[in-house]
């Protein structure tokens, strides 16, 4: 590589000035024409020689940092983009913004970005003010708006909605949007209207990125005042003053940030829920997030799915019982409980144990089938306040198919209401999730309509449930049926709606899109509770309660992947990132 600094460089160096050097007087093709109108770069595979002033060094922080170089003067084609990546690091660490420099190389896309590499020659020209900042707002207008903007500096003068926070603590990266956006099967039909929603989404969101290339950054830059325990930045919050360069890689657009944005809590971390009314009945769902003693295995740690060493238990155990305790339901459905029996040490025996203790008095009982219930490594299981309700028939539960492989059998249990005598059956569930396709393509596999693996296995769970519930399985007969759970599907797919159209009526109330879950970027509910019309008749209230779903996962209680100080800074004892679900409670009054 040839570097060339003269005297009259050296001097153009302190002014802002385009003043070039005399090496710098050479022809050139501007970053726009090699840019080109179209996703690749008309000039691939040439080796040529371009100049342009340096936007920004990007990732500095890393071994290889790389610069973006942009137009010496702009052209008037808006298609095309005024910005290119450099990858040579050599230079990017001699380099600085402002900097105007003559490079030769060759043209190359780079997971679809176009770059200059292989740099052969290098000459510093000037220095020169760095281009304005290009403003946009979102959504944009095509799934190609980005390509024209590639290496620019970006500036969005609109709020923006956080909508995803998985890659928060691990690549320092969140998904934003112009809005909060549903799964869409969570509102729309699966198939055409469904994709039609999901295409408009992608021109909605645009990925954030805090400029370095560290995994698992220490602090996390995102949320102003770097992320903890009690300083969290939740989906649905909203962020101003987003500024930053745009890049394209093998998994789509993201904007490196060149200024802090502002993160406003406009989602806030919900208080615990409030007291029931006198005389009324209060049932909830929660999903434990695998919730594992050990006990029963050969070696209790690492637990199958839950926590790797007895420090990690006590630290799941702790959110687990904030939650627990202050939703001051009578009957509570459990999901993802270890299936290791009902002895001292099992999971459900611990869960039961440790709440009393924590509630300072025998206050909690679970309910016990007859059968083991299923093969799987995790169960649904029940638990029930004694002073507000007393189970009566059998604990049944269903072990026969579809619930024999990939659904978790659905547990049953009737209750008396001791306030009002009322009776009920309640039955908590767990339907066999989207992922883990079949190897082989047929009905169960992804039809790409947006509901994922498994659909016709979910609906012939809904139709058996529906069926057994019918059968009075706990010997008790009742107008009042409760089914609920993580039925593993949306409000508009298939299973949810064959339960609708045979006689169960959904408890969220139809003017609010509910969210338990969140997938990629996308809210929706996977968490249900269906009521025979008798029950819902009765029904006085139904929330979600968001502790989970909105939280970053980093904040639960693993330890991987954090160092001794973040192990402290990033856990609390709280309810908040208990789990991935959101659990869901309801009031009844009889």
């Amino acid at each position: 590589m040839r570097l060339t600094l003269t005297p009259l460089a050296l001097l153009c160096a302190g002014l802002s000035s385009p003043l070039l050097a005399a090496e710098c007087v050479a022809p050139f093709v501007p970053v726009h024409t090699i840019q080109g109108n179209s996703a690749q770069s008309p000039k691939a595979g040439e080796t040529l020689t371009t100049r342009g002033v340096v936007l920004t060094v990007l990732y500095a922080d890393s071994k290889n940092p790389q610069l973006l170089l942009g137009s010496i003067e702009a052209d008037q084609d808006p298609a095309t983009a005024e910005a290119i990546l450099v990858t040579d690091s050599q230079q990017a660490k001699q380099r600085q913004a402002g900097d105007v420099l003559q490079l030769t190389g060759t043209v190359r896309e780079m997971a679809g970005m176009t770059a200059l590499t292989n740099i052969t020659v290098a000459e510093y020209c000037a220095r020169q003010p760095q281009p304005a900042a290009t403003t946009v707002t979102l959504p944009v207008a095509s799934a190609t708006a980005f390509e024209a903007l590639e290496g620019m500096l970006l500036s969005f003068p609109q709020s923006l909605i956080v909508n995803d926070s998985y890659g928060l603590s691990r690549y320092g990266e969140l998904v934003l949007a112009n809005e909060r956006l549903p799964v869409a099967t969570e509102v729309a039909v699966p198939g055409d209207a469904s994709k039609a929603l999901m295409a408009k989404q992608l021109l909605q969101e645009i990925t954030i990125d805090d400029a370095s290339l560290k995994q698992n950054p220490q602090p996390v830059r995102f949320p102003t005042g770097n992320l903890s325990a009690s300083n969290t930045v939740r989906v649905g919050d909203t962020v101003n003053k987003l500024q930053g360069y745009l890049l394209q890689t093998k998994v789509g657009y993201r904007l490196v940030v060149s200024q802090q944005p502002e993160f406003v809590a406009s989602n806030p971390r919900p208080a615990a829920p409030t007291a029931k009314k006198a005389g009324e009945l209060r049932i909830a769902s929660f999903n434990v997030l695998n919730f594992f003693t050990g006990e029963g295995s050969s070696q209790r740690f690492p637990t199958k799915r839950g926590a790797s060493d007895a420090n990690e238990l006590q630290r799941q155990q702790a959110k687990m019982l904030a939650a627990l305790s202050a939703m001051d339901a009578d009957v509570i459905g459990l999901l993802e409980v270890e299936n290791n029996g009902f002895g001292s040490g099992s999971a459900i025996a611990t869960i039961v144990q440790s709440l009393n203790q924590q509630l300072g008095s025998d206050v909690y009982a679970f309910v016990q089938p007859t059968e083991k219930p299923g093969s799987d490594d995790i169960m649904v299981a029940m638990i029930y306040r004694k002073a507000q309700v007393e189970p009566v028939g059998t604990t049944a539960v269903y072990t026969k198919a579809p619930f024999d492989k990939g659904s978790r059998p659905p547990l049953a249990q009737s209750f008396r209401h001791l306030d009002s005598k009322a009776q009920l059956t309640v039955s908590i569930n767990h339907f066999k999730s989207k992922g883990s396709c079949p190897k082989q393509s047929g009905p169960d596999s992804d039809m790409n309509d947006g509901q994922g693996c498994w659909t016709p296995t979910r609906v012939a769970a809904a139709k058996a449930l529906t069926a057994w519930l019918k059968t009075e399985p706990t010997g008790i007969d009742t107008d009042y049926v409760l089914m609920m759970g993580d039925l593993n599907a949306y409000r508009k797919e298939a299973p949810l709606q064959y339960l609708e159209q045979n006689g169960w009526q959904h408890l969220a109330p139809k003017d609010a899109v509910h969210s338990s879950f969140v997938y990629r970027g996308r809210s929706g509910t996977l968490d249900h509770a269906l009521a025979s019309p008798q029950l819902k008749a009765k029904l006085q209230q139904f929330q979600h309660w968001g502790i989970n779903a909105d939280e970053p996962a980093v904040l639960d209680y693993n330890t991987e992947f954090k160092s001794k100080a973040q192990q402290q800074e990033l856990y609390a004892p709280t309810p908040y990132r208990s789990s991935d679900h959101d659990p869901l409670y309801m009031d009844f009054k009889f």
